[in-house]
């Protein structure tokens, strides 16, 4: 007796896209989060974005706008433990702060507004979804 099939090609294509968007904002959280390869990395996306941007895109200007913003919050979220060096905190305390507003730009901003940018371009003969 064979194995029936369990999941239809189009929930498995909701069920890769849905895994890819996890997977983007955890890799996103983890490179981000350390103090000098986030730096790098950052620069590296924003970088890669911008050329997406501007290479894919119909609505430019609102993508770049979404762009500085989230590289705007990454940045400051790097510069939580100078700000907060007078009020005594601990750089663990400003660590997890920086983590948490990585986190809210990985799943807004680049898994919302910008995630048009990562889906694969349809055939010629397909609709955009």
């Amino acid at each position: 007796m064979a194995n029936p099939k369990l999941a239809s090609v189009g929930t498995q294509a909701q069920r890769g896209a849905a895994f890819s968007k996890v997977a983007l904002v955890v890799a996103f959280v983890m490179l981000t989060s350390i103090p000098i390869l986030g730096m790098l990395f950052g620069m590296g996306c924003v970088l890669w974005l911008g050329m997406a941007i501007f290479a894919r895109s119909a609505q430019r200007g609102i993508d770049f706008f979404w762009l500085f913003v989230g590289s705007v919050i990454c940045f400051g979220g790097m510069l939580i433990p100078a700000f907060t060096d007078h009020l005594r905190t601990s750089y663990a305390t400003d660590w997890f702060w920086g983590v948490v507003l990585n986190v809210l730009v990985g799943w807004f901003i680049l898994g919302g507004r910008l995630w048009h940018l990562f889906q694969a371009d349809s055939a010629p003969g397909q609709a955009a979804s």
